[in-house]
C-alpha cells in the first residue's frame, strides 16, 4: 500500500540533458524529509518529454540511489508502448508503476480496462492507476476504477480531479483494500477526508517536510494542525499552477537552489510574473 506524501518528483535538465548530479541529490533529500515514496517520469517529471535512453538512466538513477520506493509514470497513446515502458521499468528495479490513461485516441470505457488490462498481463509490477481528464481528456470512471481493482496488482489510483466524492465511491465500492491518491494539491484535504491515503504532491518537490507533516496530521486526527498547514500552503498550491505543469515548479526548484528551472520544449521557463509570485511565497 502506498500511503503519505509521495513527490511527483521533476526531471533536473542541464544544457537540455538529464542533470544526474541534481537528480541525485534530489532523491537524497526527499530520503530523509518524510516523503513517503518518488514518482519519477510522470507528468512533473516530464515523462512524456524523455527519450527512451533518458528513461533508462532516470528510472536506474533512481533505483540505485533511493531508499524509498521508487514509482515510474508510464503512459502513450499506444497501449503497445506503455507496455515497453513497463516492462523496461520493472527489468530496473522499480517498485510500482504510476500509468496514466491513453491521450489523444480518446478511447471508450471499455478500450480503458482493456489497455490497462493489457499493461497488467505483460508485467508483475503493483500498478497505480492515472486519472488525469485534464491532460488526457478521457476519464477513467468510477465503475472502471472498481472493475479495474479486481486485477490482482492493480493497487490503487492517483486521481488528479476536483471531484473528491470519487474517493467515497472508490472506497466503498472496492472489493479490496486499494491506495487512493489525491493529484492536486489543492483539493488533497477534500480527497483526505472523503477516504485517500494520501497524495502524489506536486508542491512536496520544495516543501517535502511540510507535506509529509499535512498528511501526517490527518492521520494522526490533529486537526487544528492539519487545517493550519493546509492554509498556510494553499496559496502555494495554486501558484505552482499558475501556469502549465512543471512550469511553475521548475522555477520554484531554482529558487530555492535545488536545481535549473530549464524546461523542455515544447514547454518553456515561467513568466516574470510567476517567478515573483514564486519568490514571495517561497521568501
Amino acid at each position: 500500500m502506498f500511503k503519505g506524501s509521495i513527490v511527483a518528483l521533476v526531471t533536473p535538465w542541464r544544457n537540455n540533458s538529464l542533470d544526474s548530479h541534481a537528480l541525485v541529490n534530489l532523491i537524497r533529500w526527499h530520503g530523509s524529509a518524510g516523503t513517503a515514496a518518488i514518482v519519477v517520469g510522470g507528468s512533473t517529471g516530464e515523462g512524456a518529454l524523455l527519450t527512451n535512453a533518458e528513461r533508462e538512466t532516470l528510472i536506474h538513477t533512481a533505483v540505485k540511489e533511493s531508499t524509498l520506493p521508487i514509482i515510474v509514470g508510464c503512459g502513450a497513446p499506444s497501449t503497445w508502448a506503455v507496455v515497453e515502458q513497463s516492462q523496461q521499468a520493472e527489468r530496473l528495479g522499480a517498485n510500482a508503476l504510476l500509468v496514466v490513461a491513453p491521450y489523444y485516441c480518446k478511447t471508450t470505457q471499455e478500450g480503458l480496462y482493456q489497455h490497462f488490462k493489457a499493461i497488467h498481463d505483460a508485467t508483475n509490477l503493483p500498478i497505480l492507476l492515472y486519472n488525469n481528464p485534464g491532460r488526457t481528456v478521457t476519464e477513467i470512471s468510477v465503475e472502471t476504477a472498481l472493475k479495474l481493482f479486481e486485477l490482482e496488482r492493480v493497487v490503487g489510483i492517483k486521481d488528479s480531479t476536483t471531484e473528491t466524492s470519487r474517493a467515497a465511491l472508490m472506497r466503498c465500492g472496492a472489493s479490496k483494500q486499494v491506495c487512493l491518491l489525491g493529484g492536486d494539491d489543492p483539493y488533497a484535504a477534500g480527497y483526505l477526508a472523503q477516504g485517500g491515503d494520501g497524495l502524489i504532491s506536486i508542491t512536496a518537490n520544495v516543501c517535502p517536510e511540510k507535506m509529509a507533516a499535512f498528511v501526517q496530521a490527518w492521520e494522526n486526527k490533529a486537526m487544528d494542525k492539519f487545517h493550519a498547514l493546509n492554509n498556510e500552503l494553499m496559496p502555494l498550491h495554486y501558484a505552482m499552477v499558475a501556469e502549465p505543469n512543471p512550469m511553475p515548479v521548475k522555477a520554484a526548484m531554482e529558487i530555492v537552489g535545488k536545481c535549473s528551472g530549464e524546461m523542455r520544449l515544447p514547454l518553456v521557463t515561467a513568466s516574470n510574473s510567476t517567478v515573483a509570485r514564486l519568490k514571495a511565497l517561497l521568501s
